[in-house]
C-alpha cells in the first residue's frame, strides 16, 4: 500500500485510507476500502500498474449508482473517476471522459441543441458506467449515439474500439468485466432536444423515486416483461427488510430509508426473486453490480 501512496503523492492525486464507501454510492451503503484514489485521466494506467505490482485487488467506480457494496467493504483499492471529467466537442462529435456525470453531458448537449441523447436524461451515474452497462430509457440506449470507446485492457493496453466491433446488448456493452472505459466519443446531430428531454424527465419524476436513496433498477427486464410490473403484481411493493424497502413508487427500485445494510438488500432481492419465480416462472436477473466480500 505504501508504494500506491507514494505514487499518488508524486502525481498529485487525492487518496484516502480506510474510507467508508457509503459516501460514494447512491444507495449510501458500503463498508471501508483499504484505500480510495481519485485518478486523473493521464495517470490511471500507471496507477493500476502500481496496484497490480502490489498484488492488490482494485475496482473502478464513477457515480456509484447501480452498485451495492458489502457492509464489510472492499479489501483493496477503489479507483474513483470523478476527476476524469473532461468534455471536448468538434462540430457534432463529442468526446467525454469516463468520469463525466451523465446528466452533465445531457445538459451539455441540450445547451448546444444537439439531438441523440434525449433518453438519457434523469439517469444517474457517469459516462463510463453508462457505456459499460449500455444504459438507456424510453427506447434510447447510449450505444445509439456512440461512435467509439477508449478502453484499458487487462494487459494495461489502451485500445480504441469502434461501436460496430463491439457486442452491445440490453444493459451490456459486451466488454470484459475487467476492462476499464477511459473515454467515449459520440456522434450527434443538430436538433431541438428540449421538448423530449422535458417530457422524459417529467415521466421519470412521476414514475420513479428519483429523490430517494437507491441504486436504480435492481433487476433487468426479462424479455417481453417489466421487472417492476412483475414485482408489483406479486404484491411486493412496500416490503421491508430492515431499512431497505421495495419502493411504493416503482417496484424495481429498493430504497434505503435509513441505515440500510447490504445484507438486508440482498435478502430482499432473494425474497423478491423467489416470489416472482413462484408466481410467474420467470427468473429475475440482477442489473446492479455487487462488490465486496461477506455480503
Amino acid at each position: 500500500m505504501k508504494n500506491i501512496e507514494i505514487f499518488c503523492k508524486e502525481k498529485g492525486l487525492i487518496y484516502k485510507k480506510y474510507e467508508p464507501l457509503s459516501e460514494y454510492t447512491t444507495l449510501k451503503i458500503g463498508g471501508q476500502a483499504d484505500l480510495i484514489a481519485f485518478s486523473e485521466e493521464d495517470s490511471i494506467v500507471d496507477l493500476i500498474e502500481v496496484i497490480k505490482n502490489e498484488g492488490l485487488a482494485y475496482y473502478v467506480i464513477g457515480g456509484g449508482s447501480n452498485l451495492l457494496i458489502s457492509d464489510s467493504g472492499f479489501r483493496g483499492v477503489i479507483i474513483n473517476t470523478k476527476r476524469m471529467n473532461r468534455i471536448d466537442i468538434e462540430e457534432f462529435k463529442i468526446r467525454a471522459s469516463a468520469g463525466v456525470k451523465l446528466q452533465r453531458l445531457a445538459a451539455f448537449v441540450l445547451k448546444r441543441n444537439l439531438s441523440g441523447m434525449e433518453g438519457l436524461v434523469g439517469i444517474p451515474g457517469t459516462v463510463g458506467g453508462a457505456v459499460k452497462g449500455n444504459a438507456g430509457s424510453f427506447g434510447y440506449e447510449i450505444k445509439d449515439s456512440l461512435e467509439e470507446v477508449e478502453v484499458i485492457t487487462d494487459q494495461l493496453e489502451i485500445k480504441v474500439l469502434k461501436k460496430q466491433n463491439m457486442n452491445f446488448k440490453y444493459r451490456s456493452s459486451g466488454l470484459p468485466e475487467s476492462w476499464i472505459i477511459k473515454s467515449a466519443r459520440f456522434s450527434l446531430k443538430s436538433g431541438e432536444p428540449f421538448k423530449k428531454m422535458k417530457e422524459f424527465l417529467k415521466k421519470k419524476i412521476e414514475t420513479q423515486p428519483l429523490t430517494d436513496r437507491s441504486a436504480g433498477c435492481v433487476f433487468k427486464n426479462p424479455e417481453g416483461h417489466s421487472a417492476g410490473a412483475l414485482i408489483d403484481k406479486a404484491g411486493l411493493k412496500g416490503m421491508r427488510i430492515g431499512d431497505i424497502v421495495v419502493s411504493p413508487v416503482h417496484a424495481n427500485y429498493f430504497i434505503n430509508t435509513g441505515r440500510g445494510k447490504a445484507s438486508d438488500f440482498l435478502r430482499l432481492m432473494d425474497i423478491v426473486r423467489e416470489k416472482v419465480f413462484k408466481l410467474f416462472s420467470i427468473e429475475l436477473e440482477p442489473e446492479i453490480k455487487i462488490l465486496g466480500g461477506q455480503l
